[in-house]
């Protein structure tokens, strides 16, 4: 295939460089910086750069935040030939999906928003790498009218590149499950170094306090749009979450030793069984029909 990457952040630095590290595909690269667009050619990520006419590609990655990807669709869709592919890698949804698929079918053209679950603390395309994906989750939120074929042809392009396990779900769903699963560890890891102990950890923290703080250095100008976007999910996370810390508050201040005891237990059983589960859990997973 030939493929364009619009975006040559970490994400679509990662895609590009990996195009060329596991598959035949050529790659192009369309950003606003034009010093990265150099850097990506001069180090081989890219094939080649693109300006204006994005025609003539099988498949177009759009790495941007999710504005930027209806701005990006929606200056570019004259120009991008019938037949081609385009996908998003949005950590959210929203109306996104079915706004750019309604844009996209006037020009005969496939849109399909999709979610590479892979990422570092860090952004941009100097922190990039070939193997970012290996053995990742790729999410694919198809409407109810996107081809088969396009869902087929996607899956396949993100197993070439190192993906190993698929979901299959809705806009809504993705949304729902990714304020627990992404923005709420953001939140957490955040808001806990915000204790004035932070300064005197050293020498007194282990691998629980970097595992709790290691994102806390995300970007905040991404996370930022991402949290607001989904605000209403993130929400009802933080409102569980906060419910849940104060049970152990409760039982502390009461001097509850059985409370605090049966707390952690109940945790250690949830997440034993979820770890069951993750071992048992398919390569394909359908969950366009479940709902929360």
């Amino acid at each position: 295939m030939k493929i364009l990457v619009a975006g040559m952040g970490l994400i679509g630095g990662s895609i590009c460089k990996a195009v060329h590290a596991y598959t035949d595909h050529s790659v192009y690269g369309w950003n606003r910086s034009q010093k990265t667009l150099q850097k990506a050619l001069a180090e081989h990520a890219i094939d080649g750069i693109v300006q204006d006419d994005c025609s003539h590609f099988d498949l177009i990655i759009v790495c941007l935040y999710p504005d930027l990807v209806r701005e990006w669709v929606k200056k570019y869709i004259k120009t991008i030939s019938a037949g081609t592919i385009i996908i998003d890698v949005s950590g959210v949804k929203t109306d996104l999906p079915e706004e750019m698929t309604k844009l996209c079918a006037e020009y005969q053209v496939s849109y399909l928003s999709t979610h590479p679950m892979a990422g570092k603390e860090r952004a941009g395309f100097d922190v990039s790498d070939e193997g970012l994906f290996q053995g990742a989750n790729f999410i694919i939120t198809p409407l109810e009218n996107t081809p088969k074929h396009v869902i087929a042809e996607v899956k396949n392009f993100a197993h070439q590149i190192g993906f190993r396990r698929f979901v299959i779900t809705t806009p809504e769903m993705h949304d729902r499950m990714i304020a627990y699963t992404s923005q709420l560890a953001h939140v957490v890891s955040s808001a806990y170094v915000q204790s004035p102990v932070l300064e005197l950890e050293s020498g007194f923290s282990g691998g629980s306090f970097h595992d709790m703080t290691r994102i806390a250095t995300m970007n905040e100008d991404m996370w930022t749009g991402l949290f607001m976007e989904n605000k209403a999910s993130l929400m009802q996370e933080i409102d569980i979450l906060i419910a849940n810390l104060q049970k152990y508050k409760t039982a502390l201040s009461e001097n509850d030793e059985k409370a605090v005891y049966d707390l952690i237990q109940d945790g250690r059983f949830k997440k034993e069984k979820n770890l069951q589960n993750r071992r048992n859990s398919p390569s394909v997973i359908d969950l366009t029909s479940k709902k929360i």
